[in-house]
Formats: structure tokens, C-alpha cells, sequence
């Protein structure tokens, strides 16, 4: 399970948590929705960044 899976599979249960959080109701469930749905956006926009910061040239 380590290696190639490991992310992927934990930025979807992130995000489908965050989706289920943002039907369940409101108060703390629009918090864990938000947290739910922003970490997986900014781990990906940082390892985008990273890559995109080594590609270009100096």
C-alpha cells in the first residue's frame, strides 16, 4: 500500500470527508468541510509549484 496509492487515496478520503461534512450540517461540519476540501487543494498547488519552480530555467 505504501508508495504510489498512499497519497492519492488519502487527499480522496480528504475530500469526499469534506464533501460529506459540507451535507451534514452547519456550525463545525462547514469547518471540517473547508478542511475537508482546502488540504488536498494546497498539497496540490504546492507539489505543482515545486515542480513548476525545478522546471524552469534560472
Amino acid at each position: 500500500m505504501k508508495g504510489t496509492w498512499t497519497m492519492p487515496l488519502l487527499l480522496g478520503a480528504l475530500s469526499l470527508g469534506g464533501l460529506a461534512a459540507g451535507i451534514f450540517g452547519d456550525g463545525i461540519w462547514d469547518w471540517l468541510c473547508w478542511l475537508g476540501l482546502g488540504i488536498p487543494v494546497a498539497v496540490v498547488t504546492r507539489h505543482v509549484w515545486r515542480q513548476w519552480r525545478v522546471a524552469r530555467p534560472s
